[in-house]
């Protein structure tokens, strides 16, 4: 890889191209006209989802990613990767998707009060998402040592979501310095690829937009 900043162009082109839904416009109506292909409104799975995203939404109002746009937008591109390219239709996995960085980033969210909120499984989910704090371990890096190695134990579910957010990620990498975006490229290849292997979830994916990154 080259010491220049990633251009975003042959990136980008292959979003158009493989995941034209993560391009276009997208609001929450869209967002839940997708829902109602396979759940009616009065469904409590319905009402479950309705719950997360608004529950994400507004956790995340005042935050935004390094390219200026809105957190949420990123919560929400996993949930379309799971729902329009995976085509999942579990709503746990779809909320845990919603919801996986809100015990990691917002201090008044707890795994237990998400537990309280949207039951069992998706707290499991959320806890495999997110990343312990340093303190609870002594430092960072230690801190992610655990959190890496506990991928060995976690259920395929949370692979569908984690690998969806790493290629969001990845597809959205423009904005990094350099440094950071050759971390997270060492990163995926490290701590990433081998699961998306093990577990045959967007592997081909994964590697191909790791390639146009390389390539640059």
């Amino acid at each position: 890889m080259s010491n220049h900043k990633i251009t975003s162009n042959a990136v980008s082109k292959w979003s158009r191209e493989r995941m034209p839904f993560l391009t276009g416009a997208e609001d929450r109506v869209k967002f839940f006209k997708r829902i109602a292909k396979f759940l009616p409104e009065l469904d409590p799975r319905y009402e479950a989802i309705k719950k997360a995203y608004d529950t994400a939404k507004d956790a995340f109002r005042e935050i935004q990613r390094d390219s200026g746009q809105r957190y949420f937008e990123h919560l929400r591109a996993v949930a379309l990767i799971l729902l329009e390219y995976l085509e999942i239709r579990d709503h746990e996995i779809i909320i845990a998707a919603l919801l996986h960085d809100i015990v990691e980033d917002k201090q008044e969210w707890t795994a237990q009060r998400v537990h309280n909120e949207f039951g069992d499984r998706v707290a499991l989910l959320v806890s495999y998402l997110s990343q312990p704090e340093d303190r609870e371990f002594g430092s960072r890096k230690d801190a992610e040592r655990v959190y890496y190695a506990r991928f060995e134990f976690a259920p395929r579910e949370f692979f569908l979501i984690k690998l969806s957010d790493r290629l969001h990620n990845l597809l959205t990498l423009g904005a990094r310095s350099r440094k950071k975006q050759i971390a997270k490229i060492e990163e995926t290849e490290r701590h990433y690829m081998r699961y998306a292997r093990k577990q045959l979830i967007l592997l081909p994916e994964l590697r191909e937009v790791l390639n146009l990154l390389r390539a640059t």
